[in-house]
């Protein structure tokens, strides 16, 4: 019997880290979930990590209720980068069939991909995927997988993910501080796309707009892959802050307030529906009209959407999403979210959950859970050449020796 392979994502987000434990012994079935943790995090600020002690600490909280959960001891994660720092670019490369009689190996492939990795990246940015999009072979285009073919020239589309060094290492940093080590380093919007996505979708035409607590991911999918990904400075923690400004009220009531009664659309909501609001500095509670409260999101909500269409239109591909709109991430839970999206991108627009699951599924679902789930399914996969493998930065012994004093104490 094949072995089981587990997989642990590890997402770490703005407002709280989660980790999913999964196993799979087949890359085209669904994922079988073991156990879930989160744990609110206060060490990263717009998807960047900011205070190593207090992530790591959120680190370790997770993974002990995922690994309480699952009754498995983690080793290794596959874990997401976020923040404003990632964007990507699109490139080429070209190869000569290397074998006499001209078959394309995965030799050449990988030599065609290498080439295309050529591109002009700033010292303190390192590459994070190199995603091939399309072969051509001797001049036919639009070749999905050129292994096996003949031909004697081999060229290639991809799309190059960049990011910063300092982020990327900062977040290997963190991993290994829990003492764990990093399988691979996975883009959080690329991850989220992986988790609610159908392949459907995106061999269409789709657009995800993954809302988190800093940061709202964008990406561009057709053709079967990413063709865009953007990262704009806005997400959940400010429509909260807008609330807390906009009501005079505390961070954690105006929360409470997005959550249980806020809406993304003034215009539905009655004259006459009131919130209870406590006020900054006391126990003064003052009932104000709940419309006030969706007058403060609306705009909110409307400027991440009309951000994210934007960056559509800049990837040349707002005219080719017949999939529509998928809108993630925890921001999406807001009422009215999804008619927000399809009145700024005028098209279909659907809620984003994970997809493809078994096992303890119901642990794992939730557009908060996007990027969680599809760290797991990413990890899975033997994905050949669309990503890099990370560069670990810190010893083996010393992860080893973090990991056996965890486990003595």
């Amino acid at each position: 019997m094949p072995r089981r392979k587990k997989t642990v994502g590890l997402d770490l987000g703005t407002s709280r880290v989660a980790v999913v434990i999964a196993e799979s012994d087949d890359p085209d079935t669904p994922v079988t979930i073991l156990g879930v943790g989160e744990s609110p995090s206060d060490g990263l600020r717009k998807g960047v990590v900011v205070n190593l002690d207090k992530t790591i600490a959120a680190i370790q909280a997770a993974t002990v209720a995922a690994e309480r959960m699952a009754g498995h001891r983690i080793e290794s994660v596959v874990v997401s980068l976020g923040g404003t720092h990632l964007w990507s670019q699109n490139s080429t490369g070209v190869v000569a069939v290397a074998h006499p009689d001209h078959e394309i190996s995965d030799d050449d492939v990988h030599r065609v991909v290498e080439a295309s990795r050529a591109v002009s990246v700033a010292s303190d940015r390192q590459v994070i995927h190199v995603i091939p999009r399309a072969y051509t072979v001797d001049g036919q285009d639009g070749v999905r997988d050129a292994v096996g073919m003949t031909g004697h020239r081999l060229e290639v589309e991809t799309n190059i993910i960049t990011g910063a060094q300092t982020a990327v290492q900062n977040v290997i940093k963190c991993v290994h501080g829990a003492g764990f080590d990093v399988e691979d380093v996975v883009c959080a919007g690329l991850a989220a796309g992986a988790g609610v996505l159908t392949p459907q979708e995106i061999e269409l035409g789709v657009c995800l707009v993954e809302i988190g607590a800093g940061t709202t991911n964008v990406v561009v999918y057709n053709d079967g892959s990413a063709r865009h990904l953007a990262v704009l400075p806005v997400g959940g923690n400010h429509v909260t802050s807008d609330i807390a400004i906009g009501l005079r009220t505390t961070l954690d009531e105006a929360e409470g307030l997005k959550l249980n009664y806020g809406h993304a659309l003034p215009d539905v909501i009655d004259h006459g529906e009131k919130v209870e609001v406590r006020q900054v500095g006391g126990d003064r509670i003052q009932a104000l009209p709940r419309r006030f409260l969706a007058e403060i999101i609306g705009p909110r909500m409307l400027e991440i959407f009309q951000l994210a269409r934007e960056e559509v239109r800049k990837s040349g591909f707002e005219s080719r999403l017949p999939a529509g709109v998928v809108v993630s991430g925890g921001g999406s839970r807001l009422m009215g979210t999804m008619d927000s999206a399809q009145s700024v991108f005028n098209t279909a627009s659907r809620l984003g959950q994970p997809i493809a699951l078994a096992g303890l599924a119901d642990k794992a679902h939730g557009p908060s859970f996007a990027v969680g789930s599809g760290l797991v399914k990413w990890g899975a996969q033997d994905r050949g050449h669309t990503t890099t493998r990370q560069p670990v930065t810190f010893g083996n012994t010393y992860q080893k020796t973090v990991r056996w004093l965890r486990d003595f104490f």
